[in-house]
């Protein structure tokens, strides 16, 4: 499948504050659009993130009650499996075609093509190449039904095309619509999980069935509206512009696989030596605490569109430290109520996976500020940095884990993630002083002008309505 226009300009120690830009609607991204500050942005993100937040709690409450740890393991490997292949074999459908449409260099038709014909390529990659595995006498492949992970495949292509469209939108900064999207995404998937979950009986297969039916529809709501306002049309893209697309996706693409397997590491790993009953608490636990990025995801899908070609590094760190801050806030909020959440909305039978919280909270809050530094090297055309970054994350947790789980358990899965979120973050955070010359004071402490700028953003975010 990752913030405010303002721009804080500090000098003496923060004590003037220049907003009269930021505080202007920037031009729309269609004639006749409503313009929008990049405040009114991230609150449309941010509310849509805590909509996405309510609904997917529901879910994996949903999954919890029905399918218990064992099958909520069974669940999850399927769907890590599936994420990650989605994302290993379809470089530049996502972040490329992005890319190149909010810097005028590719039209939205080109971009879609172009993502479209990879993600088409990848999804049959990905049959060719693993369904022998799934027949194989592989540890991992012997956690699920075998058709659950044909399903599985079956959601590769879906998934990454979904992706991309989302990204489209967001680059287009068509946040209202991705908000209503999304919602749509969540809500479809809860009824056809209630469908087939509780009415059929089915499963696991009924849950990976639900997951393919939901990105589906995204698909379809997305192109509906890109055909209408944007003049989306299939057409084959040219080779240079799908060459560039390529290019750019193969240069981000470590960071991109690097990204989704910090996620995903925990449950690939344990799915070799663990039980089903060990991953579904691993998986439940991690679902539950990354949901808390909503506050940096809302924060650099604002942003990304209003740095591309340009930077503005003060922007960048201004929304660092209301992420950092604003992250911090929610997971002691989460961490302060844990034992009873986890009760009321998993049941008893998941009570174990609370420690795991505790441990996984600074990888989330580490995860927060990297997603803000990872998007402002995105803007200026250096992905690589992030895909350093993320390589870097993840060896730190393909170590850990396998050396730490005789000792430790399950509870390795959650060291190994917060090591390497916090291993990504030490190498954005060195790599981002280096190229913008600031002192590390200037771009990790508070300022008195921080909250003024966020208050601001706040009024012009609803008095936009």
């Amino acid at each position: 499948m990752r913030t405010f226009s303002y721009v804080a300009l500090f000098r003496r120690a923060g004590t003037t504050l220049e907003l009269s830009k930021a505080m202007t609607p920037e031009k729309p991204d269609r004639p006749g659009g409503p313009p929008t500050t990049g405040g009114q942005d991230a609150a449309i993100v941010f509310a849509t993130q805590v909509g996405m937040v309510i609904f997917g709690l529901a879910i994996q409450s949903l999954l919890a009650y029905t399918l218990l740890p064992e099958g909520r393991g069974s669940f999850a490997l399927c769907v890590v499996f599936a994420g990650v292949l989605s994302v290993l074999f379809a470089p530049g459908a996502q972040q490329g075609a992005q890319y190149f449409v909010m810097t005028k260099q590719a039209t939205v038709s080109e971009a879609v093509g172009t993502a479209l014909a990879i993600c088409l390529v990848a999804g049959a990659l990905v049959v060719a190449l693993t369904a022998p595995f799934v027949h194989s006498d592989v540890a991992f492949f012997h956690k699920a039904e075998t058709r659950s992970f044909y399903l599985a495949l079956a959601l590769v292509p879906v998934m990454a095309f979904s992706g991309a469209m989302e990204y489209q939108l967001a680059g287009l900064r068509r946040f209202g619509y991705l908000a209503v999207f999304a919602l749509v995404h969540v809500a479809v998937n809860i009824l056809v999980l209630l469908l087939l979950l509780w009415a059929g009986r089915l499963g696991v297969d009924g849950a990976v069935a639900a997951a393919v039916g939901a990105h589906a529809c995204t698909v379809v709501l997305c192109a509906w509206y890109l055909r209408r306002r944007h003049g989306l049309v299939l057409t084959h893209p040219f080779r240079a512009v799908s060459a560039r697309i390529v290019g750019y996706g193969l240069r981000f693409h470590p960071a991109g696989i690097g990204g989704v397997l910090e996620m995903s590491t925990g449950v690939l790993i344990l799915g070799l030596f663990a039980s089903q009953a060990e991953i579904g608490l691993f998986a439940t636990a991690s679902a539950l605490m990354f949901r808390l990025r909503m506050i940096s995801d809302a924060v650099g899908n604002a942003l990304l569109p209003r740095i591309a070609g340009s930077g503005r590094p003060e922007l960048t760190t201004l929304c660092l430290r209301v992420v950092s801050c604003g992250t911090a806030a929610a997971i002691l909020a989460v961490l302060a109520i844990s034992t009873p959440l986890v009760r009321i909305l998993f049941s008893k039978a998941f009570l174990p996976a609370v420690p795991l919280l505790w441990i996984i909270a600074p990888g989330v809050l580490a995860y927060a500020c990297a997603g803000i530094l990872g998007t402002y090297f995105k803007g200026i055309d250096r992905p690589g940095i992030c895909s350093w970054a993320a390589s870097l994350g993840l060896a730190a947790n393909l170590i850990a884990i396998p050396v730490l789980y005789p000792v430790a358990g399950v509870s390795a899965a959650a060291w190994g993630l917060t090591l390497g979120m916090i291993c990504r973050l030490v190498l954005l955070a060195v790599a981002f002083a280096s190229t913008t010359r600031m002192r590390w004071l200037s771009i990790w402490l508070p300022r008195p002008g921080d909250a003024v700028s966020f208050w601001r953003a706040c009024r012009a975010a609803l008095g936009g309505g």
